[in-house]
């Protein structure tokens, strides 16, 4: 798909929002807080729709109170840099929401990850292959992002930001209202996804540090390698635990970090690395520990079709790579299996993929969830940076 076929839904001042293939698509331009209201005012709809489903039976039930809800707001909020602050009053400026209702929508992942209990409960996987492990040398990036089925309810979002501050441009993967730097890239090729790591790290938040997610938008935002990437990781106190596969066009690597004990860098052997939700950093002290959603099976599936297609690596065989599922239709482990879960058989599913091709910026996204399928889909972010 070419980005001349994006189907243009609406538009709000420099604001664009376009569809494909299910996929819906805002670029915004202009300061933060311009950003922020044509965001708002273009995804209102959908933002209102997640609502409906993540926060609206907590409030219902009694489980989250109208004081719960002003303090995540004041944290997220409070805590947040400038550029949070404003995109956060710009999307209330375009959707006429409360800044509490903006702020919880945004911040329902971490909010989760307080709530739930002691072990992992999601399952992402990446692989990344560049230099002698690539068809050409260029870095190609695959990643699955797992998590509940109630995030297939509502369609997955790439937000293009072009801001005018001097800002780099960045494409963010998620879903409406959730603007956190879950799968993303810059307009430097530099790289981000996040995966769980409470099994590992510990599930405690910590209520009085900025939340993860706020961070990971300013550090991206203001990164233009991997060096200066992980830089700023290693300045960062984590207020949850988490796993992040980080890269550029050069190299790749994965910070483990864990909100009670610090970050440690891992670095690949060879020109690919396998990123999951287990702690598997030799400089950790640590033995090597399965999680709920079979990380360490995940993990040796992938690093061993790597392993096999040493030199061949592109974008199609990324996508190839990804798509073989970890299980058997009974339930049964797959026979050199993968990763991909688009259905629930352990702790969660597939919610959407993900290949960055990050020479080309381009990406390609799927929906593998047979009642919501959506097959490999191509956005041009050279293009849509432009």
């Amino acid at each position: 798909m070419k980005n001349q076929e994006l189907n243009l839904v609406k538009e709000y001042s420099l604001g664009k929002l376009y569809e494909a293939n299910g996929f819906l698509i805002p670029v915004i331009t202009g300061s933060t807080i311009e950003m922020g209201e044509q965001y708002g005012a273009l995804m209102i709809e959908e933002m209102q729709k997640a609502y409906d489903v993540l926060i609206a039976p907590l409030v219902k039930a009694g489980e989250l109170t109208e004081k719960d809800i002003q303090f995540w707001k004041n944290r997220a909020y409070g805590t947040g840099s400038l550029r949070t602050k404003q995109f956060y009053e710009g999307v209330s400026l375009g959707t006429g929401w409360s800044l509490s209702k903006v702020v919880m929508l945004d911040q329902v992942m971490e909010y989760g990850i307080y709530h739930e209990k002691l072990h992992s409960f999601a399952g992402c996987t990446s692989i990344a292959s560049w230099g002698e492990q690539s068809k050409d040398g260029e870095m190609y990036i695959g990643r699955n992002m797992d998590w509940s089925p109630a995030f297939n309810k509502f369609p997955t979002v790439l937000t293009v930001r072009k801001p005018t501050d001097g800002s780099y441009k960045m494409a963010t993967t998620g879903w409406a209202g959730m603007y956190c730097a879950f799968t993303a890239m810059n307009e430097k090729g530099v790289y981000i996804d996040l995966h769980d790591g409470t099994s590992m790290g510990g599930s405690l938040v910590f209520l009085e540090r900025p939340s993860i997610l706020n961070t990971l938008t300013d550090m991206l935002s203001e990164s233009a390698d991997l060096d200066t990437f992980k830089a700023r990781f290693n300045g960062t106190n984590n207020s949850t635990s988490a796993i992040f596969t980080i890269a550029d066009s050069h190299s790749a690597a994965s910070m483990e970090c864990s909100s009670l004990n610090g970050s440690r860098l891992r670095t690949p052997s060879n020109d690919s690395i396998t990123v999951v939700n287990s702690f598997l950093g030799e400089t950790w002290g640590l033995g090597s520990r399965e999680t709920v959603s079979n990380s360490l099976r995940r993990h040796a599936n992938m690093t061993e079709h790597l392993a096999d297609n040493k030199g061949q690596m592109d974008a199609q065989l990324t996508k190839d790579l990804m798509d073989i599922r970890l299980f058997n239709e009974d339930g049964s482990f797959k026979e050199n299996g993968g990763c991909t879960k688009p259905a629930l058989q352990d702790a969660d599913i597939t919610n959407y993929q993900t290949v960055f091709d990050i020479n080309a910026q381009k990406v390609y996204l799927k929906i593998p969830v047979p009642e919501y399928f959506a097959d490999w889909t191509e956005i041009n972010l050279k293009e849509l940076f432009a």
